[in-house]
């Protein structure tokens, strides 16, 4: 008898404490869930006093490559790519591609870099790379690329992995002051926040972000 009992003390106590720590991770839970949302409201998309944008917690002209590596919390690819006249990025420029961040949105950085300075890393690419579409891609020396990691982002392209349409993005960032329409794709511009939004139903959405102060 005093075993069956003592068995039974047991189980209760046993039942309480699973109880408890059931409340207890409930409570934690909730507790990170509030914080991880306060923290995030940094990486809302906003201008600062001083005209600088910041988005995804990266703040364009500020921010450097190794820092937005942090904060995407993503190796880069970087290279030095070759638009062709016509293409809308003609010329060189330098980006840092993210294949995929946390929610598999795909980033691309355009980094800062003088005329001078794409010369030396011109000069030592290997490999160039040629697309349908005639622009190069050439991949940097390993020195030369080691040595970036202090470059400083101008702009930022956003390739989301799910579907985009015209009223998801008036729900965030309410009227576009001016809608390019085309014959395949639209493009929707937030001249406050420096955002191009191109929506193509052949292909995935793009959202180009740059300092208000450098819209046309």
């Amino acid at each position: 008898m005093g075993i069956h009992v003592g068995n039974k003390h047991n189980d209760q106590l046993g039942l309480w404490m699973f109880i408890a720590v059931i409340i207890i991770t409930t409570a934690v839970f909730l507790w990170t869930s509030a914080h991880y949302q306060r923290d995030n409201a940094s990486l809302d998309t906003h201008v600062d006093a001083q005209g600088q944008l910041h988005v995804l917690g990266i703040t364009l002209a500020q921010t450097s490559l190794k820092q937005a590596e942090n904060i995407l919390q993503s190796k880069s690819d970087v290279a030095l790519y070759i638009y062709p006249q016509k293409h809308e990025k003609e010329g060189r420029k330098l980006e840092a591609f993210f294949p995929a961040i946390a929610d598999h949105t795909k980033v691309i950085l355009l980094l800062d870099m003088s005329r001078q300075n794409l010369d030396l890393l011109e000069s030592d690419a290997t490999i160039p790379h040629l697309y349908p579409n005639n622009v190069v891609r050439m991949n940097l020396a390993a020195d030369d690329r080691r040595g970036l990691d202090q470059a400083i982002v101008r702009e930022l392209t956003l390739i989301p992995s799910v579907v985009v349409s015209a009223e998801n993005l008036k729900a965030r960032f309410g009227e576009p002051d001016l809608v390019e329409s085309m014959p395949t794709y639209a493009v929707y511009h937030y001249k406050s926040i420096g955002l191009q939004a191109r929506l193509n139903k052949q292909e995935p959405p793009s959202l180009h972000f740059r300092n208000p102060t450098k819209m046309p």
